[in-house]
């Protein structure tokens, strides 16, 4: 008895959904011709037509290199003699961004590079453009900075060359003034033998009988005593002369001491180019999925919208149109179970939708080329939960409301709620800390974050449980509520 009451049901509400072909054909061709428009809309990986205004005094070298970097990365400049003028000009929409350079750019360095003007009421565009630009902008000033740094290296170079011929000089020097004090200890001690050679002299002059040999022995011994004096007077400037000698050695010990960590140091340091220092940490941004364009991550974001408002329009129209026909009366007063007419809205909504999805996906597939697009198990089972979902929160809202009016703004409300709460207009990490564990609660968040790892980059079931898990949840509130929605309200006509 089920079973053909339902199928009845079903073919009542698709007739009286087809019954307007050309509302029908629109309500079906929508989504697929929002895809297509979207996908050719975005086919790039990169900005287009955004204008950058420039109001710049300094006509340096400097300006102009940012300025042509800025038309290298895409961008559309237009100058402006007056600063009002630029910021206005971005508050008018002419430009998107306003960059102001300092007039003594190249002289005084403590000033700012670059000011620029942006619109922060354009959130999700500001970001990115200000990145760009600042990415021109750092582009010339590493330059800058890498011909100063390069002066400063060739410096370095020089010292670090130079440092080594200063310490082989400094090891000579050490090794000359060692020998030098080696032969001067050696003269000083032949002094001491004069003394012996007096004493010898004196002994053989006693022993002698000979006058004449004592005279010319006298006289040699006077003339070795002279000698002696002279002898010993050199020794003692040769004293000093070692003293100062060892002097020298020392500082000289001392100079090595402190140069050889200086010549270890200066080797030790790898430094091969400017580019080293000015950016010791290479920094690489590589994308999680390769070779995609705009459109491949704007499509979960569209099939999450056309499940959404698709969703919670068609069920909540067919509840209201099923309750304003003549037949609900009679349904009134038949035996069919109330669970059946909620069951056929689904199942007559569910069947639309299905038929929506598949031209969408045969448009996203074939028309608009994207081969990385695969219709997996998951992302079947992934849009079925979420589309039951938004069925039966639209049924429920169907039930809620008498007058057409009224359904179609609840039902939009909801829609505007879910899409608020979401990553589609400002990031989620942007609400406040309160609200973002209920913001993750999102049915809209959970299939679009689910769709991503499916459509992007394709994970199975396990990675999507968790949001399979809570829409589940949510399908049990929402088809009870509903059930409980029509039961209550069946006899408000």
């Amino acid at each position: 008895m089920i079973a053909p009451s339902l199928i009845a049901i079903l073919r009542k509400d698709l007739t009286m959904f087809f019954r307007s072909k050309f509302s029908s054909a629109i309500i079906i061709l929508l989504p697929l011709l929002i895809v297509l428009a979207a996908g050719y809309a975005f086919d790039s990986s990169n900005l287009s037509n955004v204008y950058v205004g420039v109001y710049s005094n300094s006509s340096s070298n400097l300006t102009q290199k940012i300025v042509l970097g800025f038309q290298e990365s895409g961008f559309l400049t237009k100058n402006y003699s007056l600063l009002p003028d630029c910021i206005n000009a971005v508050k008018m929409n002419e430009v998107q961004i306003c960059s102001v350079f300092s007039k003594d750019l190249p002289e005084d360095q403590s000033k700012d590079l670059v000011t620029f003007y942006v619109d922060y009421s354009r959130i999700n565009l500001a970001d990115t453009l200000l990145n760009n630009a600042k990415n021109s902008v750092y582009a010339e000033s590493s330059n800058e900075s890498k011909i100063f740094v390069q002066d400063l290296i060739d410096i370095v170079d020089l010292t670090k060359g130079g440092l080594p011929k200063i310490q082989t000089n400094l090891d000579s020097a050490l090794l000359y003034s060692n020998k030098n004090k080696d032969t001067l200890s050696s003269f000083n001690i032949s002094v001491l033998q004069f003394d012996t050679l007096l004493e010898s002299l004196n002994e053989t002059k006693d022993s002698l009988n000979d006058s004449s040999a004592k005279e010319n022995l006298s006289s040699a011994i006077i003339l070795v005593s002279a000698i002696k004096a002279n002898t010993e007077q050199i020794s003692l400037n040769l004293t000093g002369l070692i003293s100062a000698q060892e002097g020298i050695s020392g500082n000289i010990t001392f100079a090595l001491e402190n140069l050889n960590p200086l010549v270890e140091n200066f080797q030790s340091k790898k430094i091969s180019s400017a580019q080293s220092i000015v950016s010791p940490i290479r920094l690489v941004v590589e994308p999680i999925t390769q070779n995609s364009k705009s459109r491949d991550y704007l499509i979960p974001v569209l099939i999450s919208l056309i499940a959404l408002f698709g969703s919670l329009l068609l069920s909540s129209t067919f509840v209201l149109k099923e309750r304003k026909t003549i037949a609900y009366f009679r349904n009134f007063m038949t035996p069919t179970k109330e669970v059946i007419f909620v069951f056929s809205t689904y199942l007559v909504s569910l069947i639309i939708l299905i038929m929506q999805f598949i031209l969408v996906f045969f448009g996203i597939k074939f028309i608009l080329g994207m081969k990385s697009f695969f219709v997996s198990l998951e992302l079947i089972s992934v849009l079925f939960a979420a589309l039951t979902v938004f069925i039966f929160i639209g049924i429920f809202i169907g039930y809620l409301f008498r007058s057409e009016e009224g359904v179609i703004f609840a039902s939009m409300i909801t829609s505007g709620i879910f899409l608020f709460f979401s990553n589609t207009i400002l990031p989620i990490e942007n609400v406040s800390q309160n609200l973002m564990k209920f913001s993750f609660l999102n049915p809209l968040v959970l299939l679009d974050s689910a769709l991503k790892k499916t459509i992007l980059f394709q994970f199975s079931f396990s990675s999507i449980s968790s949001e399979l898990i809570a829409l589940g949840e949510f399908f049990i509130v929402f088809a009870l509520l509903a059930y409980f929605a029509r039961i209550i309200t069946k006899r408000m006509l």
